[in-house]
């Protein structure tokens, strides 16, 4: 896909294929692209990705991040037709709609990090947003490489999650994430309780102010 960054080589596809795509069905190679080009709904799913991924890269103001994060998306999406043939997994159309879905909420978000807009994906991304009708936050960063196996970014570890904000005692809560206490100011989060929000065994904890990056 062209807006995406990958590398797409020729190959000739069935006449019978669909057209409906970001980047030309004709020299559609991996079994993702091949499986966009056969199917409408997911060609229309494509399209729709590239054009509000490169709306974000217009107004979003870390636009490294919306790179890097599309880089680790796309990573992971490559494998969802293997997925989807053995039930293991979301459906490719499924997951293209959760990132278009994503895309246009970061267009109303407010950005919280560590780095200010000097963004690398080793530190804490954080992105307030409504959804639902309540407030979301989602994280993203502290990548760290395998230690048994290591290869650049994105294979690694990356925490890369989200969950809503329910009130608590005049601050916040997230699902799946009862220790920690969320603090949501117009100008910092601070993530407290007594070692802040857990990511994983190897990454550690969120803890402590994130200042709004504007």
């Amino acid at each position: 896909m062209k807006v995406l960054g990958l590398l797409v080589l020729f190959i000739a596809l069935p006449a019978s294929v669909a057209q409906s795509a970001s980047f030309n069905c004709a020299k559609a190679k991996t079994p993702l692209e091949v499986k966009i080009c056969r199917e409408p709904a997911l060609g229309k799913a494509d399209e729709a990705l590239a054009k509000v991924y490169q709306q974000r890269l217009r107004d979003f103001p870390i636009p490294t991040f919306i790179k890097d994060s599309q880089r680790a998306w796309l990573s992971m999406t490559q494998q969802c037709p293997q997925f989807e043939a053995s039930n293991s997994g979301d459906t490719c159309l499924g997951l293209y709609r959760a990132r278009i879905d994503a895309l246009n909420h970061y267009g109303n978000a407010k950005i919280y990090t560590d780095y200010g807009k000097a963004f690398s994906h080793e530190q804490t991304t954080l992105l307030l947003y409504e959804k639902n009708g309540g407030l979301w936050l989602d994280w993203y960063g502290d990548w760290m490489p395998d230690a048994y196996r290591p290869k650049p970014f994105p294979d690694g570890y990356l925490a890369q999650d989200g969950g809503a904000l329910t009130a608590k005692d005049g601050k916040y809560a997230i699902a799946d994430h009862d220790d920690a206490t969320v603090t949501v100011t117009d100008d910092k989060i601070t993530f407290g309780g007594e070692y802040g929000m857990s990511l994983s065994a190897r990454q550690g904890f969120l803890h402590g102010d994130y200042p709004r990056v504007k």
